[in-house]
């Protein structure tokens, strides 16, 4: 083995293919850092341009393809706040807030640091431990995986901003979004009312953009946005670079606690780097001694989440490399590359075609330090590009909103779903509900589904169901850590609940009680969605059924509490600001309607100018017109180029033009 592995890392620096390396990894960054642009979309699409190499040649450029896409998430999720996946949402939470402060180079710069050593960690553990852990991913069945997704969900504790009663109730929200299509398991058509294009489910890129990126723009467009999305001008420099590296390395138990989680989540199959960096952040505020810090920008919360995120790549080729179980959709595209090149998964690929597989798992090491380095020295172009203006800005990133939503399924409703999203996501803001939660239940509401409805057929068949889901060692464990995960912001952060609580009530001098208005809410949402299923099948309603108890016993606590201590705000400060709002979501969605009849490219060189012009109204002259006409025109033609001609994304042409 140790033999394979050294012979590995030497084929993997040879020159040429160490170059396919470092442009797989450069390719994997573009990529990653384009909102909706996921690294299995990369992976699916440069997978033929493998055919024609070497089995390993093509392998090694796969590998820097995945870990560079996984890296990049990190910097759209920093600078605009929008996560290019559900991995990157826990990196938003402190690499937003600290880009705000001008410090973008430092989140940068530990986003690349902890993603390199996750990586590197998890990597020795592929190469030399991949049989023993593969084992464990065997031991986990219906009840182990609803387990994992309820653990999961109780991490709503730390995402809640002080409030349990609030997180819970934006989280039982998105498991019931999560149920919107066709059940995997009856096959029952749920929560479409009359879309056909619904039964697919609600596109998860579309709803992570709308949540996290379209309530900045608006913000932007109402004028409350400030005049650049940081505090202060950035200026990148190598001393911030090299203070930044030496902080993080004086937090070795961080790093390495991280890079485990996301290595033991990565071997489970199906659970992703969205769980992985989730319970690395929810571990490393429970073990801070300052945890009052995370969320509002810390580089600990950063490397927590990036670390795990990154660590998770190398896991899940573990029960992939061995079992031939994919566990995440990249792997699943390697798998397919695998197969193609005529190696199959299991005890021959290390026996049969063991140079080729050491030289892929030594190509993963390899890109490894290829992060560390693009990304230390990409921060200072990274970094400098927050420094422009936010109205100049928004323009462009709502393009960006826009196409990526559209990329993944190349399926005009799915922009539509952004923006839904966003606006609820606004608004869920001005309430002061944060959506990450929201998003979280979205995210494990498949997981936590498959293990109860499988786990009620086979314990109902085994003659109890509550017996089956809670005796295997693996379940009782899982539980123990819910239990303790939920009850543990009660017992141990105390004080800082008491501060987030009071900082509340001074906010209460306003003219909507947000809990009461929640909580009504929620109710009619869940009395909307049980009268919708009630012709369905036991299992296809089982899991809703579940969702809508919960909910409707959490919307009237939530009214209870705004009834004991009032949350009173304002959603508009004046009337003028309702107006700026009004029109922002009217030039979105006029934009939306203009691609499904005049196309993409003629759309997006209106709406860009548009934009442009209502912006800087006070500064339109001739000058800046013509300055505005030239941006749509070089924005427009470059996205398109980009995503027609380069990603082969086949962009709408326009119903007025489709003869």
């Amino acid at each position: 083995m140790f033999e394979g592995i050294i012979n590995g890392l030497f084929h993997a620096l040879e020159g040429w293919n160490l170059l396919l390396i470092i442009f797989g990894t450069f390719l994997g960054i573009v990529f990653g850092s384009m909102p909706g642009l996921t690294a299995t979309m990369g992976l699916a699409l440069l997978v033929p341009f493998t055919f024609g190499m070497e089995p390993a040649a093509g392998l090694i450029m796969l590998a820097g393809i995945y870990v560079g896409a996984m890296y990049a998430d990190a910097i759209p999720a920093i600078l605009i706040n929008t996560p290019g996946t559900p991995a990157a949402i826990a990196t938003t939470f402190d690499g937003f807030p600290l880009a705000q402060k001008g410090m973008a180079q430092q989140a940068l710069v530990t986003a690349a640091f902890a993603s390199f050593v996750g990586s590197i960690i998890a990597n020795i553990v592929l190469a030399t431990l991949a049989e023993p852990l593969a084992e464990l991913s065997l031991k986990f069945g219906p009840p182990e995986y609803f387990w994992l997704g309820i653990f999961g969900l109780t991490i709503i504790s730390v995402l809640s901003s002080g409030s349990l009663l609030k997180g819970y109730l934006t989280g039982f929200i998105g498991l019931i979004l999560s149920a919107v299509g066709m059940a995997s398991l009856s096959g029952d058509a749920r929560l479409t009312f009359g879309f056909p294009e619904l039964q697919s489910g609600i596109s998860l890129a579309g709803a992570l953009i709308g949540f996290f990126c379209l309530p900045e723009i608006l913000s932007t467009i109402i004028g409350k946005g400030q005049e650049n999305y940081t505090g202060e001008k950035i200026r990148p420099s190598l001393k911030v670079l090299f203070a930044t590296i030496f902080d993080l390395v004086k937090m070795p138990f961080l790093l390495i606690r991280s890079a485990l989680i996301g290595l033991v989540v990565g071997i489970a199959p199906g659970a992703g780097g969205n769980i992985a960096s989730m319970v690395s952040y929810s571990e490393a505020t429970r073990w801070d001694k300052n945890p009052e810090e995370f969320g509002k920008g810390t580089i600990r919360g950063v490397a927590a989440s990036e670390a795990a995120n990154s660590a998770m790549a190398p896991g899940s080729l573990i029960p992939l490399l061995t079992l031939g179980i994919p566990g995440s959709p990249p792997a699943a595209i390697i798998l397919g590359a695998l197969m193609l090149h005529g190696m199959q998964p299991g005890v021959d690929l290390f026996a049969t075609h063991g140079g080729v597989t050491y030289t892929f798992m030594m190509g993963l090491f390899v890109a490894a330090f290829a992060i560390l380095i693009f990304g230390s020295l990409g921060s200072f172009l990274f970094s400098l590009l927050i420094n422009i203006p936010a109205k100049s800005l928004a323009p462009v990133i709502l393009l960006m909103t826009v196409l990526g939503s559209y990329a993944i399924r190349n399926n005009l409703l799915d922009v539509w779903v952004m923006l839904l999203f966003g606006g609820i996501g606004f608004f869920l803001n001005k309430l002061s509900y944060h959506p990450a939660p929201l998003v979280l239940g979205f995210i494990l509401g498949p997981y936590i589904e498959e293990g109860l409805v499988q786990s009620t057929m086979i314990g109902g068949a085994k003659g109890s169901v509550l017996f089956y889901m809670i005796s295997s060692p693996i379940s009782i464990v899982l539980i123990g850590l819910c239990v303790i995960t939920a009850l543990w912001p009660i017992l141990f952060r105390r004080r800082t609940l008491e501060k987030e609580k009071t900082e509340d009530q001074k906010s209460s001098n306003g003219k909507i009680n947000a809990d009461v208005v929640m909580g009504i809410i929620t109710i009619c949402l869940a009395a909307i969605v049980a009268w919708s299923i009630v012709d369905l099948s036991f299992y296809g309603v089982l899991f809703v059924n579940f969702c809508v108890y919960c909910t409707v016993v959490l919307g009237i606590a939530i009214i209870f509490k705004g009834f004991f201590a009032p949350n009173k705000i304002s959603i508009f400060y004046n009337k003028a600001e309702q107006n700026r709002v009004i029109v922002g979501f009217l030039i979105i969605a006029g934009f939306i309607l203009f691609i499904q009849f005049f196309g993409f490219f003629i759309s997006s060189l209106i709406f860009i100018f548009l934009m442009n012009s209502y912006l800087n109204k006070e500064k339109m002259n001739t000058k800046n017109a013509l300055l505005s006409i030239f941006q749509s025109i070089l924005i427009t033609t470059l996205a398109y180029y980009v995503f027609a001609s380069i990603l082969y994304v086949p962009l709408p042409i326009g119903v007025l033009f489709n003869t």
